[in-house]
């Protein structure tokens, strides 16, 4: 990847952070959810450092962003395959105060990437990639080369 690239990458993730911040200025009880194909891991700069997405619940604010997803990669699980590794680069992250015991108002519960065997290659040279709708022109009849991420917010029923 060029620097050029990695570089847009970057910027992109710093106007979502100022986004973000506009938003809480507008509304600081605001609750905000950002979500997609992050082009980067959860510990790449600019995940950690432009967006300001933190890797532990204790480090994080009410107007912080957390990102539950750096031990799940840590863990070896990912949501797409390049050159027999994963990477998470489909990512949901979201401000702290969805954080906490308090299930009077909406709060994160867990996280998960959804994975069945129907989506990943069973044979070839992909053989367990996620498998992809088509490749060089060959209709494969799958779903993505990305699996897809969930976020559960849950809040108390009285």
């Amino acid at each position: 990847m060029s620097a050029k690239t990695k570089s847009a990458f970057t910027d992109q993730k710093m106007l979502g952070r100022a986004i973000k911040d506009s938003l809480l200025k507008e509304n600081p009880a605001a609750k905000i959810v950002i979500m997609g194909d992050m082009n980067d891991d959860p510990m790449n700069k600019s995940m950690a450092v432009a967006l300001g997405a933190k890797r532990k619940p204790a480090d994080v604010g009410p107007s912080d962003l957390y990102n539950p997803w750096w031990d799940t990669l840590k863990k070896g699980y990912g949501t797409l395959m390049y050159r027999g590794k994963w990477n998470l680069f489909d990512q949901i992250v979201f401000t702290g105060n969805l954080l906490g015991k308090d299930r009077s108002t909406l709060k994160f519960y867990k996280h998960e990437i959804f994975r069945r065997d129907f989506m990943f290659q069973k044979e070839g040279k992909y053989k367990g990639y996620p498998k992809r709708t088509q490749a060089g022109g060959v209709w494969l009849n799958g779903y993505s080369d990305h699996l897809p991420t969930i976020i559960y917010l849950i809040k108390e029923v009285k």
